[in-house]
Parts: C-alpha cells; structure tokens; sequence
C-alpha cells in the first residue's frame, strides 16, 4: 500500500494536516526530523504511519520512547484496534512477559515497540537492538531532554548513547507540543540530530477558548468552580490545583454537591491514581480533580473544558494542561480563576523546588529561570491584551491571530452564580456542537451507549473504539451496512471489520422509527455538492453560525472631558492611575470595551520622550526616566527581585499625574480615535 492507502486502511482518514507530509516525507527519506506540533495537531499519527511504511517494506521495527507508562498503554491499545501490531514493555510487565515480547519483536511480528527511556540501558534491550533491525527511533515528548523546560527527565540525556551504541544508526524523530527556543536548540543537541528536518506547525488551537476569571480565592473560587462543573453537568472536565491540600478540599466539594468527580496527587498511592485515571478514562468519573502530576499523557479526547484553581508556574505548564481540552478537535474551553494568592503560593513552592541531580546548570541560574517563567505567567493573568496571542507570542509563533475566542478580545456574559445550587440545569449535549437536531441527538446518545458497551466488552476507554467526531458523522450520513460505515470519519478497515455491523444496527433500527429524520438527511445529501463531506458542512455552518453571534470588545475610549474628574493624588503608579481612569468609564455604565492599561500609558509616554526602554545585562528590559520625564515630576527608585533581577521602579506625583492627562486627552481627542 502506498501512503494514502496505508492512511485510510489503517486510520479511516482521507487526508493528512499541515505539517505531517513534511515529517512523513523526511522520515521515509532517512532523515532525523524535528516536529513542534499543538496537542491534538497529530503528532503520533507522523511517526505511525511512516513505521507502518517502513515496517511492511522489511526496514524494520521503529522503537517509540515514551516518558510515561499511561501514554504508552494508551497508544498501543489504540493502535491494535486501528489493526496495527504494536507492544510495550516497561515496570508493569513480568519478566517473562518481557521476554516474551522481546522475542516476538526480534521476529518482526511487531511494527511499534514503545518503551521508557529507563529501559533503553539495560542489558536485556541492548542485547535486543543490537540484533534488531530498526527502521526509526523516536522520542516522544522530546521538550523532557531539555532542563529549560517543565518536564526534564534525567535519562532522556542517556538517549543519544543508546543510539550511539547501535551498529546501523536508524532515522531519529522527535516530538513535542511545547517547546521555547531554548528548549527546541537543547533537543537537538542533545539527541545530536543531524541536520534535522524542522516543522513548527504553529501552536494556536483555534478550538479552544480561553478565558481568565478574578476572584478573591478561598470561598469565592470554590463557588465559582462549582457553579461553572454543575453548569456542564455531563460533560468531562479536569480542575487543575497547585496543592495536594486544594485537590483535597475541591474533590471534597463537588462530591457533597453530588458530582461523580476524581483526585489525582502524588500524595496518594499508585494503585489510587491508577484507579482514579482509569475511572475517568473509562467515563465512570466526569470530573478530575488533580495537581500537575496529572498532565502528560492524558490522552481522553472527549474532555470538555480544562479549569484552573490555582495560577500554574509557567506558561508552559498552563497550555499543556489547558491542552488536555478538545483533542477531538471540538469546541472546548480553558479557564483560570486567578486570584492574588496564587502569587505567593507559586513562589513558596518555587522555593522548595529542588533543581536535577546531575543538571550542570547553576541553581542560581535555574531559580532565576523560574522566576521569570512566573512573572510571565503572572503578566498573562493581568494582561488586557488577546489572551491567544500572548501564548502564542511566548512560543515565538508569529502567525497572525485573529482571535475572536478569548475572554480578552471577545463580550462574554457573566452567568449569574448560586451559593446554594439546588435546581438541575439543562445538559449541554456535545451533540449541539455539530448542530444536530433533536432526532440527531437522541441517535448520538444511542451510539454513545452502543459505542460504552463495546468498550466494556474490549476493557478499553471509549475514546479508542471511535471519536465523539467519529459518533456524530454517523448521525449525518447513516450508515446503516458496512459499506456505508468505510464513509465514515475515522472508521477504518479494522474498526469498520470488528464494530461497523454493530453501529450500523443501532442506526438501522432508529432509522426505521425516525421516517423523516431520515428524509431531511437525504434531502440535505442531494441538496449539496459534495454529499460525501456533509458531515463536514455542516460543522463548518455551526462554526460560522456561531462566529456570527461573537461581539469582540471594542478598544479603550474615554470621552476626553471625562478626564477632568479623575483625581490626582500626591504619588502613584501608573497602573493606580489607569485603573482610577478604568472605574470612571464603569460609573458612566460604559461596557464591551478593553481597559485601559498600563501599558499604553507607559507607551505614550516613550513616544512623548518622558521614559526610555533599556536592555540589562540579563537580557531583561526595564523602563527608566528621562530628563524630561524628571522635570515633569517623574521619579525613578532601583530594586532588586527576589532572585537578583534589577529594575526601576517610576512613581508619578500630582504634575506628572496632569502631563499624562493630557497626553490622554489629545490621544482620545483625535477624529479617528474611537470610532
């Protein structure tokens, strides 16, 4: 089979995305390749199907390392209902199972052999690559090789000597979601790629929406999160808290408010995690309650939204967790309940953090890092700018971005909150998100059913029978025999063979009930011009119904006059000032409008010549006051961070206070402005 028979069969897609030809195409060539990919971009599929190519024309196995044992498990078990022969080995298994599976692999009956980076130095897989013929070695998770990154693994520094030690150097592939400048430069160096082919699809996942909500903490949180889980009663979510003590207290609250919800911390024992993972996996919790310990390697696709209780440490930790949310592709949503507090837990934590063992970078140097992670993530919890674009910017993705789907650039209304939540609101269905009818619902609810039985009967998540996608292109086109079922999205040869007659039954016998459900679907089919991808249509006419009803916020104004009344006082920041300018627009009732910032401020007044930007040694930069800016009553005062940093500190008294009035006024008075 050539490629794109080989990605039908195996997978049931009709077509690859941005970025994977490039890959596939450098792998089947020999080269190393580099792929930085969004969660949910289709990363593994860039390294599968190239070992299935190579695999079939007797190159040999490709060796799949993986940092966790969840995600291997996962991957291989999808893998073998997809129809591909694929094992693990790591802790879980017995010696002989081991043994076992290396024997078969040496026989070549495997195309996939995933394994930890632990195991590549013992003996026993030595012995077995040195007389395997390996077609690819690929790391998964790559950004864990560099100690600039969130994730570091001290023995993926040993893969580069394992691949070293090998007599034929197979092609390398490496894989992330993740991964700053920095970080991408130390994956190449340290697995000594050789001239590697580099995809960087951009990091953007238009599916997600993102949002940042303020509160108090304590209280004011939990009844914030609560009413936000009950709200999505049914539908599959993971809270995200810094401490094992607030997954304790959350998990506590929702399961008093009768939510099926589960916690995840290392303070537990293997066998819970392992419990509460499974549980969710499998769709018997719909809530996880979990600290970071819970991230990579999730692979649920069907989850909903991602919360945060606590503000994460770093930019990269945070899209990772919020990149757990829609990996089916579907609508989904991230939200941060940022408070104050979550400052200073995140720098005592920091404080005990304890740098690698064997890291030969200075600790010193390696604190101050996470500091400047924190202040980054601090920023991005306060920015008035388009949250999408500030992720994006920090990953160094410059594509343009027009947002529309963060709480920043778009009027959100603010649910009304119950303390006391008694009353059962309306489930939101996923069905809607692909603009189904009511028959087309209740036909997804049957093949939901249908598709939790056939997982039970397989001891697999009900994500890897077939997608929620996968349901809902069944509701569109039908199928009701098998041949019909290899139109279906995501349905290929060996999933249509083990589980299309049974899906096809469900949907024959609704059929038979629902006479004109039936009619305005064929109607529809005929009406288009391409009625193979209607299912795709339609998605695409929910997405543009929807964007119809997004109201962007408009940018700051204020009526110049108004900026009489503002009160000048003896000494402030410009930040005091701006939100003193902020509450004067609320009073007047003024809403749908970005925020004035300090920023801005600060921006006109470098236009204006009253503060100038300067690059420290560090490479920070920090603002500081000219002549001008003195005259005008500006004041500077040197400090230092906690971990050494230099910056100045500018402070306004009442004349600078009126200098940036004015400046505000004439800014405001211009014809364009506003309009």
């Amino acid at each position: 089979m050539n490629l794109q028979e080989t990605l039908k069969h195996y997978f049931g897609y009709d077509s690859l995305r941005a970025g994977q030809q490039e890959l596939i195409d450098g792998i089947l060539a020999g080269r190393d390749v580099l792929g930085i990919m969004p969660t949910g971009a289709g990363k593994s599929l860039c390294y599968q199907l190239p070992a299935l190519m190579m695999g079939a024309s007797g190159k040999g196995i490709t060796i799949v390392i993986s940092p966790l044992i969840s995600l291997m498990v996962d991957q291989v078990k999808a893998l073998n209902q997809a129809g591909v022969h694929a094992a693990y080995i790591n802790s879980t298994l017995t010696e002989g199972q081991i043994r076992k599976a290396l024997e078969y692999a040496g026989q070549g009956r495997y195309t996939l052999m995933y394994v930890t980076p632990e195991r590549l130095g013992t003996v026993q897989f030595l012995d077995f690559a040195g007389k395997a013929s390996l077609a690819m070695v690929t790391v998964d998770e790559a950004h864990c090789i560099s100690q600039w990154g969130q994730d570091f693994r001290p023995s993926y520094l040993e893969i580069a000597d394992f691949i070293d030690k090998l007599s034929v150097r197979p092609a390398v592939s490496a894989f992330t979601a993740t991964a700053t400048d920095i970080v991408r430069r130390d994956i190449v160096q340290n697995l000594r790629l050789e001239s590697p082919v580099t995809i960087v699809t951009g990091f953007d996942r238009p599916n997600l929406f993102f949002k940042v909500v303020n509160r108090k903490g304590g209280r004011e949180t939990d009844n914030s999160v609560l009413n936000y889980v009950k709200r999505h009663e049914g539908e599959s979510g993971i809270i995200y808290c810094a401490t094992k003590r607030n997954v304790e207290k959350v998990h506590e609250l929702l399961t008093a408010h009768g939510i099926s919800a589960g916690r995840y911390h290392a303070g537990l024992s293997m066998e819970e995690r392992k419990r509460s993972q499974e549980d969710f996996t499998y769709d018997r919790l719909s809530v996880m309650v979990a600290t970071n310990a819970f991230g990579m390697g999730i692979d649920k696709s069907n989850v909903r939204y991602v919360l945060h209780y606590n503000m994460p440490q770093s930019l990269e930790y945070y899209y990772q967790e919020a990149g757990r949310a829609g990996r089916d592709g579907e609508e989904a949503e991230c939200v941060l309940f940022f408070s104050k507090q979550d400052i200073m837990i995140n720098k005592r934590l920091l404080e005990h953090k304890v740098s690698a063992a064997n890291a030969d970078i200075d600790d010193e140097e390696l604190r101050a890092n996470d500091q400047r992670k924190l202040n980054q993530m601090i920023r991005y919890c306060e920015t008035d700018q388009c949250l999408r674009e500030y992720i994006l910017r920090y990953f160094g993705d410059q594509s343009p971005c027009t947002c529309g789907k963060c709480s920043n650039c778009v009027v959100t209304e603010e649910e009304t909150e119950q303390s006391y939540i008694t009353d059962k609101r309306a489930v939101k269905k996923m069905a809607v998100m692909a603009d189904l009818t009511d028959e087309g619902m209740e036909l997804f609810e049957l093949l939901r059913i249908g598709r939790l039985e056939l997982a039970r009967q397989q001891s697999v998540p009900p994500f890897i029978i077939c997608s929620d996608k996968t349901l809902k292109d069944m509701c569109i086109k039908l199928p009701r025999n098998i041949e019909g079922m290899r139109n279906v999205y995501g349905m290929g040869v060996q999933k249509t063979e083990s589980y299309g007659e049974t899906f096809a039954e469900i949907i024959e016998g609704f059929c038979l009930v629902h006479t004109e459900y039936v009619e305005s679907m064929k109607a529809e089919a005929l009406d288009s011009d391409n009625p193979g991808d209607l299912g795709t249509q339609r998605v695409e006419s929910e997405k543009l119904r929807r964007n119809e009803k997004i109201v962007r916020k408009k940018e700051f104004y204020i009526d110049p006059n108004m900026l009489d009344d503002i009160e000048i006082v003896d000494e402030c920041i410009v930040s005091d000032l701006a939100n003193r300018i902020n509450e004067l627009n609320q009073k007047q009732g003024v809403t749908g409008m970005k925020k004035l910032t300090a920023a801005f401020i600060n921006g006109l007044l470098m236009q204006n010549g009253y503060i100038e930007e300067f690059e420290l040694e560090d490479g920070s930069k920090t603002k500081r006051v000219t002549s001008k800016g003195v005259e005008s009553g500006m004041r500077e005062e040197e400090r230092k961070a906690k971990f050494g940093r230099k910056y100045y500190a500018i402070t306004h008294n009442g004349e600078s206070q009126k200098v940036i009035i004015t400046l505000l006024k004439e800014y405001f008075s211009q014809d364009t402005v506003g309009k």
